[in-house]
Parts: C-alpha cells; structure tokens; sequence
C-alpha cells in the first residue's frame, strides 16, 4: 500500500512537472505572415514572448522567425530565426510594431515612426531581407512601405508601399489553448497529488 500511494504521487508530480515548461512557452504568441510584396511574397511566421502593445526599448521581444522570401522571378530565400535554424537578425526600433492577442501590426503614421527588418546573416549586412519602414532608409521607393530581396541587396529589392495600421501577421483561428488553461489544468494535477498524497498518509 505504501508503495502505491508513493507511485501515484510520484506519476502525478512528474506530470505537472512536465507540463511546467508548456505554461511557460504558453505565454508566446505566434503570428501567421502571408502577404504579397510586389511581384513576390513573404510567407511563414513570427513568433513574439507574448508582449501585448507597442514594442520599444524594454516592452516585447520577437524571440523566432520563419520567413520565405520569393522575389517573383522564382529566387527564394528562407530567413530563421534561433529556434527554426538562426540564419539571420532581427532589428526593430521606434514606435511603430504593436502586438495584440489576435495581430502583430506596423504603423505607418507620423507619430509612429520606426522599423522591423529581419536580414541574413546579420543586420546591415546586404545579405537577404524583409523590410517594414516608415522611412526610405530600406526601402527602394518612397517611406512607408515593405520591401524584400530574396537573394542580396543589390538594388534588385521588390516593395510595396504600406498606409494606415498594416498587419504584418495574424493567430491562425486553431490556436493553441490559452496560458490560464494550461495553468488551471497544471495547479489541479499539483492540487491532485497532493490530495492523494494526504489520503494516503493517513
């Protein structure tokens, strides 16, 4: 009888145990990218620590990427992220990225000014990227706007100019359960064990 109550504690404590680490990525948010850049596209994901507003100095971090870059004439470039392959950089700065539960958006009004460029392998580095910017400074066109080379940065780059809130990515409808439920379902396995644990030990 012991050893019983002993090993359903023990089955019940490495459980929650092992969902411990899926609250915690639970709080990420990632956002679906699939949009038209000129003659090409941009399509994959980037996923967020879960931040919820504008994206500044110390306020949200964008932790991985996955982006397929096609400039239309059939060159493709893939830009990872540190989990999916890290092959590149990301740069944001100013006022312009916001995160919301369901959208990941870039600003392209005055009082936002700012910009989110991933690129490989490093930032400024004329290697291949994706661009959004409410300035010229990568863009082949007049700011704001997108733009993106799929192979370098050689002038070649496609864009497309950008107005109002543009929404870089949205959550897919079938979205994984909400941090509070995996926190609800992890307290009651704890809650579980130690009932268990108590009702034995008498």
């Amino acid at each position: 009888m012991k050893s019983m109550r002993k090993s359903v504690c023990i089955i019940a404590l490495a459980v929650a145990a092992a969902l411990a680490p899926s609250v915690l990525r639970a709080s990420e948010i990632t956002y679906t990218v699939d949009e038209t850049v000129g003659s090409g596209s941009v399509t994959g994901f980037i996923t967020t620590d879960g931040y919820l507003g504008v994206f500044g100095t110390g306020f949200g971090e964008i932790v991985d990427w996955n982006l397929l870059l096609n400039d239309g004439s059939g060159v493709t470039f893939d830009l990872l992220g540190p989990a999916s392959g890290s092959n590149s950089q990301v740069l944001y700065e100013g006022s312009a990225l916001t995160a919301t539960a369901s959208q990941l958006l870039f600003h392209t009004s005055d009082s936002n000014i700012g910009v989110l460029a991933f690129q490989s392998p490093e930032i400024a580095s004329g290697g291949p990227f994706v661009c959004y910017s409410t300035a010229p400074s990568c863009s082949s066109f007049s700011s704001p706007g997108i733009s993106l080379a799929a192979q370098n940065d050689d002038g070649d780059n496609i864009g497309t100019a950008l107005s109002g809130s543009y929404v870089i990515g949205s959550v897919e409808s079938a979205a994984t359960p909400e941090p509070g439920s995996f926190l609800l379902l992890g307290t009651g396995l704890v809650g579980l064990a130690g009932a268990l644990r108590r009702k034995f030990a008498r």
